[in-house]
């Protein structure tokens, strides 16, 4: 095998080996955050104490211990308030108390120990909270088979297609507004965006492979003659 001809191997098996690779999400290294209900309008430098679920995945309790769990509220300029939670009794579930310093509205993103920081919603004085779709429906067999109890997550609606981890700090000031929650009909799992490694990786491949096929095709010309 000529080199041409090995390097379009090593470098078609990289790019087949990248997609294959899950990420840090696909792979099982995530968690949502989901909030028990609040009063529809709050008042500011109230305490309320709320109950909050991490799922892993979504749906189901995390085996292992989460050293912070906890909510973060940042308003529209950026300034930050942290609320640490303590466990409950059944799997996933904490209480926090939650106080507004001002009437907001507030970013809230939930603390998750090692998981990626969640974005839950919206919270303010007037608009109360207001929670974004999750990712995952959690179903019936969910709830029967980890919280067969009396207590157990509120079902949020669904939205596949969100992105809910918090990339970078400097997001949540833009995002700190009422958010509209609706659920969104899907029947199939979005998928994850491109990567633009993959598309770098993907067109080296392709211009490895065409000049093996050009010099291939020259050297098999000059033979015939």
């Amino acid at each position: 095998m000529s080199y041409l001809k090995r390097l379009a191997v090593a470098v078609l098996a990289l790019v087949l080996g990248a997609i294959a690779a899950p990420g840090a999400a696909q792979a099982g290294g995530w968690a949502a955050t989901v909030l028990e209900p609040m009063p529809a309008q709050l008042t500011v430098n109230q305490t309320y104490t709320v109950g909050m679920w991490v799922l892993q995945h979504g749906f189901h309790p995390y085996e292992g211990v989460l050293d912070e769990v906890g909510l973060r509220l940042v308003d529209g300029k950026g300034a930050e308030t942290r609320f640490a939670a303590v466990k409950l009794t059944e799997p996933a579930h904490y209480a926090v108390s939650v106080v507004l310093p001002h009437e907001g509205p507030f970013t809230i993103i939930g603390v998750q120990g090692w998981f990626a920081p969640y974005r839950v919603g919206t919270i303010s004085a007037k608009g109360g909270l207001q929670q974004l779709p999750t990712t995952t429906a959690l179903t019936a067999e969910h709830l029967a088979q980890y919280w067969p109890g009396a207590v157990k997550p509120p079902v949020l609606p669904v939205d596949e297609s969100r992105d809910p981890f918090v990339q970078a700090d400097s997001e949540l000031a833009a995002a700190a507004a009422p958010v509209a929650v609706r659920p969104v009909a899907s029947s199939t799992p979005a998928g994850p965006a491109p990567s633009p490694r993959l598309a770098v990786l993907a067109g080296l491949a392709a211009v490895v492979i065409a000049a093996t096929v050009l010099i291939g095709r020259r050297r098999h010309h000059r033979r015939a003659l």
